[in-house]
């Protein structure tokens, strides 16, 4: 585990030092340590977990507790909404499309490092409708994330480990120097398979955009459809 402390000065009064233990946990998981998992996640708790990326930073996205606990660790805009990491299954609870070249980037890239950004489901929670309507989805092929998806019962918020303006986190150990006590587990283990970040597709354009340009390339996403910078 690691062992953090922070003081609170109060005025006139004695100096306090309090203490915040995160755990870190290794990766595959002991029974034991999935069940402190589940409670952490049904707890609205908050966790930095490896990708096929880069380190993810997230807990329950249906959570608005979550949500604003990642905004202030990672001192983010509240106009920059978080993407989720997801299964096929949600996938279709949580955004809408009928467009058989969405169906294709999923087919020929889904699970891996492709980030679809598609109409949200007008029912989602408020915290994740945002002004345009659109929801960042991505189904990792990280077997870390799969399970968590699995132990959870629900997608995560998975945004990159990493204070805004600074480097992502590609190690627990750079997780514990940057983010230090503000995260309630940290999960080692299971090595990434990728040396960028996630590429991000705009699928309401026409022709769909490319938004940020990561482990897959313009020119592979053009063997299955037309994209454009």
């Amino acid at each position: 585990m690691f062992l953090f402390s922070k003081k609170i000065f109060f005025p006139n009064f004695i100096n306090l030092t309090l203490q915040k233990m995160t755990t870190l946990i290794k990766y595959p998981f002991t029974d034991n340590n999935e069940s402190l998992i589940t409670d952490i996640l049904s707890e609205n708790q908050v966790m930095a977990f490896p990708t096929e990326t880069v380190y993810g930073l997230g807990g329950n996205a249906f959570s608005k507790e979550v949500a604003d606990q990642i905004y202030l660790i990672k001192q983010r805009p509240r106009n920059k909404p978080f993407p989720l990491l997801i299964t096929v299954e949600w996938l279709k609870k949580l955004c809408l499309w009928n467009d058989s070249r969405i169906d294709d980037l999923i087919e020929a890239f889904w699970p891996g490092p492709l980030t679809l950004i598609l109409k949200s489901n007008p029912d989602l929670p408020k915290h994740l409708n945002n002004n345009s309507g659109t929801l960042a989805v991505r189904y990792s092929s990280s077997t870390v994330v799969q399970r968590l998806i699995e132990l959870g019962e629900y997608p995560l918020i998975g945004t990159s480990a990493n204070r805004s303006g600074f480097p992502a986190c590609t190690t627990a150990d750079e997780v514990a120097i940057q983010l230090k006590d503000d995260v309630d587990i940290v999960i080692d283990g299971c090595k990434r398979s990728e040396n960028l970040a996630s590429t991000i597709v705009h699928c309401l354009t026409e022709p769909f955009k490319i938004l940020r340009q990561g482990s897959i390339s313009l020119k592979e996403l053009n063997h299955i459809c037309i994209v454009q910078k």
